[in-house]
């Protein structure tokens, strides 16, 4: 079970031996340590040493979110072996470091184009120009996969901003086409902005934003039980304070989550363009909407898929991919990338 406390002024303790979440000293939820697999603290809220001391003990990963990055965590001593961290370090400097990141890119495009498929469909009916814009959209996608599979590289630094330029390419024709399904007053044109996606001028950019925040802090935490070290990734390249690994393996997992999230609100009215106020020009979600939209993202991580013959949590596939990368570069398996077929 997850936990996110949001919003100004509340307060996480402990009583009789069990978490508490306090608003004005009203109790709000009281939840036994051992049942939490994690605690996301998103808003102006405190908590106690005392509730510090009682999750850890339980092996609950704690993540303090400051807008849309994860700022601080208290998480599980570091486990895995230490080969397998030499291995991803020599990794960045041989092919396996290629094909890894190629492997989240092709994921990511695969569920983007199944994604806009998976729309298409809906419309056929009701909306064939559109649908028929979905398809086509759809097709220019798989191109560049094609594309994709066709880089060949000894090492990743070699390689990185070709597959880099090929995503963004396909990234752009993807949001284009979300972009023709959004109405118009959400004021949605795309990931864009003068500085970063991050920088949200519009609802919808600071759904997707936020909505991101949470998958990346599901994502690390599977990285650091697969007992990789979360800040050395493969496509996307060290910076100081990034844990690259864990945004690398995002790339398979955003259009399953959090994209479809985001666009179900969106198309159904439940969260509308009022449902924000913009502070130093950069839109900040009011909170009703981010109680709704971390509702439909839980909900999409603990959705059951089909994962190689087994009936499995999305959250439970992306700790499964962490330590399937893991075992890849021990050298004891491959690693193919997850897709979702709707």
């Amino acid at each position: 079970m997850r936990l996110i406390i949001d919003g100004f002024g509340k307060f996480v303790g402990v009583e009789n031996g069990m978490i508490v979440v306090k608003e004005k000293k009203q109790v709000l939820r009281k939840i036994k340590a051992e049942e939490l697999k994690q605690l996301i603290i998103a808003g102006k809220s405190a908590i106690s040493s005392d509730a510090l001391r009682l999750l850890a003990e339980n092996g609950v990963d704690v993540v303090i979110l400051s807008g849309n990055e994860i700022v601080g965590r208290l998480s599980h001593p570091l486990i895995g072996t230490v080969k397998t961290r030499r291995e991803q370090y020599l990794a960045y400097y041989d092919s396996r470091g290629v094909f890894i990141a190629k492997e989240f890119v092709k994921a990511k495009l695969k569920n983007q184009s199944n994604f806009l498929l998976n729309l298409a469909k809906a419309r056929r009916e009701s909306n064939p120009t559109l649908a028929e814009k979905l398809v086509k959209a759809k097709e220019a996608i798989e191109e560049k996969i094609v594309a994709l599979n066709s880089i060949d590289g000894n090492k990743i630094d070699d390689v990185r901003d070709e597959i880099l330029g090929i995503e963004g390419v396909a990234s752009e024709i993807y949001w284009n086409a979300i972009a023709s399904i959004i109405p118009q007053e959400y004021l949605f044109y795309g990931r864009r902005g003068d500085y970063s996606p991050r920088f949200a001028h519009d609802i919808v950019n600071a759904m997707l934003n936020y909505g991101y925040a949470i998958l990346h802090a599901e994502c690390l935490k599977a990285v650091e039980l697969a007992g990789l070290d979360p800040y050395a990734g493969f496509l996307h390249a060290d910076r100081s304070g990034r844990t690259s690994i864990s945004i690398d393996l995002m790339e398979c997992f955003r259009q399953v989550v959090v994209d479809r999230s985001v666009l179900k609100l969106v198309t159904l009215s439940k969260v509308k363009p009022e449902d924000c106020r913009i502070e130093n020009f950069v839109c900040m979600l009011k909170d009703e909407a981010k109680k709704k939209l971390i509702s439909e993202v839980m909900e999409k991580l603990d959705t059951k898929t089909q994962y190689k013959g087994r009936n499995m949590s999305i959250s439970a596939v992306i700790l499964s991919q962490a330590r399937e990368i893991a075992s890849y570069l021990r050298g004891d398996g491959t690693y193919e990338a997850f897709t979702q077929k709707w």
